[in-house]
């Protein structure tokens, strides 16, 4: 029951918003309420977006995958071309130079991010951006680059999803503690799946999630699945095809660690360890850095400029002012569903309202803020996951 009013309340928003984003474009309102903020932020706005995979079907993939990761290469093209009609799409240095006043901008400028190096951006994002000629940002995990790993949060939601269709509580899949305890506390309210994963990516290291996804897929029988072409990484020559064309590799950690659930020194690790194989494996430098899970710390943000890095970016839905601090960019993530207006279908009047931030002015959207104290601990949470493994 609490799952179909979540339901009924997640529709009501898209139809609220939709029809919103209807009056609002069409009445000029979007453009008046752009041309206040940007005279209130004293210049042109910077906005960053974020996208994870792009897919040939987004049906088909919701039906095996974290559906909130996806966007159709269809709809992704529409959004891009809405975009170029207010903005122009320049590269993260280029809008680096902007933001900090040593170049000028005619028009807000928009820069591309993808996270996590999913091949399906090479095969669907990058024809695309190819096509209309738009450079971007691959952020990748460097331990995934070339191989046929699957990232720890999709092996943890295809599992959750197994334990949701065979009626599989927390305390019946056998993994042990304190795996069980955390999947416990994460289930609480009889939260689906994707809430689950939500809830034990911000809770626990990374190490720890990363035995728990050994134990789910040992307890469910999943381990021998191959999981879709695209849902794998990309190789070092998709890589460097990219890079040819202006969409250069970003750093997302090295196994994709969540690094304010860590302490600072193995932070520093992953930070360190991540830079130097991008490098070795693209025989250039590596300057932008996205923070998984759009988690960050001062202490972090320290590291990354000690290690070398130019920006980092959050996942903090806002655009970016002149001033703001090229460690904590803020990024707007998007999906299939961030453009379905009031039937369900794309909206080009409310994709425009994303691009200019016209909810976020109205405070009916408010950003998630990604700022955590730095971790400085030696043991608590990140040396309780010790106890997972594959057998409980």
């Amino acid at each position: 029951m609490d799952r179909l009013i979540q339901g009924a309340i997640q529709v009501a928003r898209r139809v609220g918003k939709g029809a919103a984003a209807l009056a609002l474009h069409y009445s000029g309102a979007r453009e008046l309420l752009s041309a206040v903020q940007r005279r209130a932020v004293g210049g042109r706005r910077i906005l960053i977006l974020s996208y994870h995979r792009v897919v040939a079907d987004f049906a088909q993939e919701a039906k095996r995958s974290l559906q909130t990761l996806n966007i159709e290469q269809k709809t992704f093209r529409r959004h891009l071309e809405v975009l170029q009609e207010s903005h122009d799409v320049v590269s993260l240095d280029d809008a680096l130079s902007v933001l900090d006043g040593t170049r000028q901008a005619a028009r807000d400028v928009a820069v591309l991010t993808f996270d996590d190096g999913y091949r399906d951006v090479y095969r669907h994002a990058f024809p695309v951006m190819r096509d209309l000629r738009v450079p971007g940002v691959v952020y990748v995990p460097s331990a995934f680059v070339g191989t046929d790993r699957r990232l720890g949060h999709d092996r943890l939601f295809a599992a959750l999803r197994q334990m949701e269709a065979r009626g599989i509580g927390p305390m019946a899949v056998g993994v042990g503690n304190p795996g069980e305890r955390w999947l416990i506390d994460a289930f609480e309210g009889n939260a689906g799946s994707q809430l689950v994963l939500e809830r034990l990516i911000a809770r626990h290291p990374t190490p720890g999630l990363l035995r728990l996804a050994d134990a789910l897929e040992d307890r469910l029988g999943l381990s021998s699945l191959r999981a879709p072409e695209g849902e794998l990484p990309m190789s070092w020559e998709m890589l460097r095809e990219m890079d040819a064309h202006g969409i250069v590799t970003g750093a997302h950690t090295a196994e994709h660690t969540v690094l304010t659930n860590q302490r600072l020194d193995d932070a520093r690790r992953e930070i360190a360890q991540c830079k130097a194989v991008l490098e070795k494996g693209l025989k250039k430098p590596v300057k932008h850095f996205a923070y998984c899970n759009g988690y960050y710390s001062a202490g972090v943000a320290q590291v990354l400029r000690a290690e070398g890095f130019v920006s980092a970016v959050t996942t903090e839905d806002m655009p970016n002012a002149p001033g703001v601090d090229p460690f904590a960019l803020k990024r707007k993530v998007l999906w299939e569903g961030s453009s379905a207006g009031v039937l369900g279908f794309y909206s080009k009047p409310l994709i425009a309202c994303q691009f200019e931030d016209t909810f976020g002015m109205l405070a009916v959207q408010k950003p998630v803020m990604g700022a955590r104290p730095t971790n400085f601990g030696t043991a608590g949470r990140a040396g309780a996951e010790q106890g997972i493994s594959a057998h409980g």
